[in-house]
């Protein structure tokens, strides 16, 4: 998995990972806030679903990626759980973890 044409790519798929993460965050922020021209804006809008589709692939591509790391190198059933069942959540923290421990 060391490949120097992969770190970049993984590198996009995290910043864009992160980046959705926060526009959930500010979705239940703005259900809890009774904020509904956000919520309009983020659901039906059809320009930003399409949006949010296409930012979808990049965050597949790094959840698998990380599947495959642990798969190498990491082997602790805990992790492998929270990146199965938390795909776009855990992911990029897993993607740190590895990076910090030179898997990448």
């Amino acid at each position: 998995m060391k490949s120097k044409k992969l770190k970049p790519l993984l590198n996009i798929c995290y910043y864009i990972n992160i980046f959705m993460l926060i526009h959930v965050v500010f979705i239940i922020m703005a259900a809890f806030l009774s904020y509904d021209a956000f919520l309009e804006f983020s659901f039906f809008n059809q320009k930003f679903i399409y949006i949010r589709t296409l930012l979808s692939i990049p965050v597949l591509k790094l959840w698998i990626s990380s599947l495959i790391i642990w798969a190498k190198h990491d082997k602790r059933i805990g992790h492998f759980f929270l990146l199965f069942f938390l795909m776009g959540l855990y992911s990029p923290f897993y993607y740190r973890k590895s990076k910090l421990n030179g898997w990448i």
